[in-house]
């Protein structure tokens, strides 16, 4: 089977930079081998969403705004911590697509209406 090809929002591509750079910008978050080790994770994460986006269950704030549109997630949790992130996609099979839409701190609170 065909690999997805794996799509970014422009909002995944400013938290991933925003959060670099909170790990870049101060030594006590572990300075930028801590950031090298974090992006090496996600990409990691990312290669399994577009081999096999299938595989992960529903989002809770899927059907919420548009019934027709699966929302999935999968979790995100590259260290020891009780803490993740909720990685928010969207797959096209026909047009074998995989759109990231959000990349959210699990203790940040669910999609609302203005975010989608």
């Amino acid at each position: 089977m065909m690999d997805f090809e794996l799509l970014l929002s422009s909002e995944v591509e400013r938290c991933i930079e925003e959060h670099l750079l909170w790990y870049e910008e101060d030594p006590a978050h572990g300075g930028i081998e801590m950031a090298d080790r974090w992006m090496d994770k996600l990409e990691l994460v990312l290669e399994g969403i577009r081999k096999h986006p299938e595989r992960n269950g529903l989002a809770p704030e899927n059907g919420r705004w548009r019934p027709d549109v699966i929302l999935r997630q999968m979790r995100f949790k590259p260290w020891k911590t009780p803490s993740s992130w909720r990685i928010l996609y969207v797959m096209d099979e026909k047009n074998r697509q995989v759109t990231v839409l959000q990349i959210r701190h699990e203790r940040r609170p669910l999609l609302g209406d203005m975010e989608i």
